[in-house]
């Protein structure tokens, strides 16, 4: 078996894990404006999403190496998204983000809000003005009580 075939197989085999793995349905139930259901395994089996395009904080697993995180995927930082982008209602948000500020070494970390609708909205945004798909961009599409 050739290279290339060998590869082809591996990336095959890789993606039916990943995709397998996947939750269906991820509820942010914490949203001011409503509850927002992700449809997880939809935007990456549908839409072809890359888990990198919106975990941030995973790197592919070099090839061969086996990780227990059930998509082949090591974090660079662990834990959730809400353990670096903090909700500005949280309770003493000021000292945990400076904290987290000084610990990451950066400047400015994006709110959980900010995070969010930068990464859902502006990738709907592209897909509608790209695709001309009608991926949900205002608050109800999302949100919902």
């Amino acid at each position: 078996m050739g290279v290339r075939w060998k590869a082809l197989v591996a990336a095959a085999v890789f993606t039916a894990t990943a995709a397998w793995a996947l939750s269906p349905e991820i509820r942010l139930p914490r949203a001011r404006r409503g509850v927002v259901t992700l449809r997880h395994r939809a935007h990456v089996e549908q839409y072809g999403v890359p888990c990198d395009r919106c975990h941030h904080n995973v790197t592919p697993v070099p090839s061969g190496r086996v990780s227990c995180k059930g998509c082949h995927m090591d974090l660079r930082h662990g834990g959730l998204c809400h353990d670096c982008h903090l909700s500005t209602r949280a309770r003493d948000y000021d000292r945990r983000y400076d904290a987290l500020r000084k610990k990451l070494g950066r400047d400015k970390i994006p709110s959980l809000f900010k995070a969010f609708h930068g990464l859902c909205r502006g990738c709907h945004a592209q897909v509608n003005r790209t695709q001309g798909k009608r991926a949900p961009y205002e608050c109800g599409g999302c949100h919902k009580s």
